[in-house]
C-alpha cells in the first residue's frame, strides 16, 4: 500500500506528460476546424487526482501554453474567420482555469472537512477522558463522603467536649430562637442548668428591652451575615442571670446554614471587669488632660507674669541708661542697643510661648474671642480664607469645656495647614439650651475614612477624641477624598441629657 502511494505521483506525472504530448501532436496535425485542444481538460482532470494542490495549476498552465502554440502553428482554413480559431482556443483556456478554480475550491472544502473531522475526534477523545476523570472523581468523593461522615460523628463528640471546656458562654439556637446547646461556660455565666433552658427561647437570657430595641435580632443578624462575609458580628449587650440580675456582656452571633436548616451560635463574654478598667482608664485620661491644661496654664502665667515682666524691666532700664547722658563711647552704645533689641525679641518669643501654652484671652474674654483671634492669626499666617460664625452662650462656659473646644479647633487648623491644601475654612460655634456645637469645615483634599479605620489614627485625632470624651461630648469626622473634611463637636451643658460619649469617623 505504501509502495502504491509512492508510485502514484510519478505515474500521474508520466500520464499527464504523455497526454499533453499526444494532444499537442494531434492539435498540430489536425485541421483548424477540429478543436483537439479542448482535450487538455482531460489533463487537468487527471491532475486533480494528485495529492499536490499545485498540480492542476501546472497542468492548466501547460495546456494554456500548448493551446497558444498550437494556435500559431496549425494551418488555417481560408474560408474560416480568424476570430473563430482565437475564440475557440480562448474558451479552452478559460475552461482549463475554471477547472483549476473548482479543483482548488474542492481541495479547500476537503481540507476544512478533514480539519473539522480531526477537531471532532479530538473533542470526543477529550470528552471521553473528562467523563472517565469525573467518574473516577465521583467514586473518590463517595469514599471521602463516607469517611467524612465518620469523621463528622467523631468531631461532633470532640466538639461537645471542647465547648464544655470553653470559658465563654456558647449558646446554639435554631431559627425560631429556641436553645439547642448550652455549654458549661454558659452554665457558669447565667447560673442555669442545661435542662432548664434547652428548648426554651433565648430571649430569657437577655433583658426584654434588648429585644424591643432590636426586633427579631436573629433575623437582623441573618440579613447582615448574608450581605457581609458570614463572620461573627460583635456587639455589647446585657445578660440576665437566673436570679434576674443583669451584667454587661459582649456577644458575637454567627450563622450556619446546612441544607434548609439554619442555626445561630451566640458566644457571650462577661465584660464587667473590662468596662470597669475602661472607665478607670477614661477617668485617668480625663485627669491627665485636666492636669496638662492646668500645667499649661501655670507655665503660661509664669512666663507672662514673671519672666516676661522681668525682661520688660531690663529693657526699660537699658532704654533709660541709653537716654541718660553718660561718657560711654559710640561703640559701647551700639552694643547696648543691640542687646536691647535682642531682649525685646526674647520678650516677644516668651509672650508667644505663653500664648501657645495657654491663651490668656480664653480666660479673660471667653471662647468666642479666643477663637476669633486664633482664626485671624492662622489666616494671616497661611493665607487661607477663614470664615467664622459664633454665637455667644448665655452663660459663661465651664473652663474645661472652653479649653476642649479651643484645643479641638487649634488641632484641626494645624491638620488643615499640614495636609488639607484647602482654600477656605469655615468655623461655626452654636449653642442651645442643651448643648454647644463647634463645626469646622475645609475645602481641602479630604481623606479615605476606610484607610483611617484600617490603620491606627494619628495622635491629633486621638488627642481630640480623648478631650471631647473627657467633657462627655461627641466627636464626628466626615470626609471624602476630594470633598474636604467636616469636624463636628457636640458637648452637652451640665445637667442636660446627653448620648453616650462617642467618637466616630463617618
Amino acid at each position: 500500500m505504501r509502495m502504491d502511494s509512492q508510485m502514484r505521483e510519478p505515474t500521474l506525472a508520466v500520464l499527464m506528460i504523455l497526454l499533453l504530448v499526444g494532444l499537442f501532436a494531434s492539435d498540430m496535425y489536425s485541421p483548424m476546424a477540429f478543436a483537439d485542444h479542448e482535450f487538455y481538460v482531460v489533463v487537468v482532470l487527471v491532475a486533480t487526482a494528485s495529492r499536490f494542490s499545485w498540480m492542476p495549476s501546472i497542468a492548466a498552465g501547460a495546456g494554456t501554453l500548448l493551446t497558444i502554440i498550437g494556435g500559431i502553428g496549425t494551418p488555417w482554413f481560408t474560408n474560416l474567420p480568424p476570430w473563430v480559431q482565437m475564440g475557440n482556443r480562448s474558451i479552452t483556456i478559460v475552461i482549463l482555469w475554471v477547472l483549476v478554480w473548482f479543483a482548488w475550491k474542492r481541495r479547500q472544502a476537503e481540507t476544512a472537512l478533514l480539519k473539522a473531522n480531526e477537531k471532532l475526534e479530538q473533542k470526543v477523545a477529550e470528552r471521553t477522558q473528562e467523563l472517565a476523570t469525573v467518574n473516577q472523581t465521583l467514586v473518590m468523593e463517595i469514599d471521602e463522603h463516607v469517611q467524612t461522615e465518620q469523621a463528622l460523628r467523631l468531631s461532633q463528640d470532640r466538639l461537645a467536649d471542647i465547648l464544655d471546656l470553653a470559658e465563654d458562654a456558647i449558646i446554639v439556637a435554631d431559627h425560631d430562637r429556641l436553645i439547642t446547646l448550652f455549654n458549661q461556660g454558659a452554665m457558669k455565666l447565667f447560673d442555669y442548668d442545661p435542662d432548664e433552658v434547652l428548648g426554651k427561647p433565648i430571649d430569657q437570657l437577655f433583658p426584654e428591652r434588648f429585644w424591643i430595641d432590636h426586633a427579631d435580632p436573629m433575623t437582623v443578624f441573618a440579613r447582615a451575615l448574608d450581605t457581609a462575609h458570614r463572620m461573627a458580628q460583635r456587639r455589647e449587650v446585657f445578660g440576665v442571670k437566673k436570679d434576674g440580675s443583669e451584667f454587661p456582656a459582649e456577644a458575637s452571633i454567627s450563622k450556619l446554614t446546612v441544607g434548609e436548616k439554619t442555626t445561630f451560635t451566640v458566644i457571650v463574654r462577661d465584660i464587667t471587669d473590662r468596662l470597669r478598667t475602661e472607665r478607670q482608664l477614661q477617668s485617668l485620661t480625663t485627669e491627665l488632660i485636666t492636669a496638662q491644661e492646668e500645667e499649661r496654664r501655670r507655665i503660661a502665667r509664669e512666663l507672662h507674669d514673671d519672666i516676661n515682666q522681668r525682661l520688660a524691666l531690663v529693657v526699660i532700664e537699658i532704654a533709660n541708661m541709653l537716654s541718660a547722658p553718660s561718657p560711654i563711647t559710640a561703640q559701647v552704645k551700639e552694643t547696648i542697643q543691640s542687646l536691647n533689641q535682642r531682649l525685646v525679641k526674647i520678650s516677644d518669643d516668651v509672650r508667644r510661648m505663653a500664648y501657645q501654652f495657654h491663651p490668656s484671652i480664653l480666660d479673660d474674654l471667653g471662647l468666642t474671642a479666643a477663637l476669633k483671634q486664633m482664626a485671624d492669626e492662622w489666616s494671616e499666617k497661611t493665607g487661607i480664607k477663614t470664615v467664622i460664625v459664633q454665637e455667644e452662650p448665655a452663660d459663661p462656659l465651664p473652663r474645661d469645656t472652653a479649653s476642649c473646644l479651643y484645643r479641638v479647633a487649634q488641632e484641626s487648623l494645624a491638620n488643615i495647614m499640614k495636609h488639607a491644601r484647602a482654600t477656605r475654612v469655615e468655623i461655626e460655634l452654636t449653642c442651645d439650651d442643651q448643648e454647644i456645637t463647634l463645626s469646622i469645615y475645609d475645602t481641602g483634599v479630604g481623606f479615605d475614612l476606610n484607610e483611617i479605620r484600617a490603620r491606627h489614627p494619628g495622635l491629633g485625632i486621638v488627642n481630640m477624641r480623648e478631650r471631647v470624651r473627657s467633657v462627655r461630648g461627641r466627636l464626628d469626622i466626615q470626609s471624602e477624598v476630594g470633598q474636604g473634611t467636616h469636624i463636628i463637636v457636640h458637648i452637652p451643658f451640665s445637667g442636660a441629657p446627653h448620648e453616650e460619649t462617642t467618637s466616630s469617623l463617618s
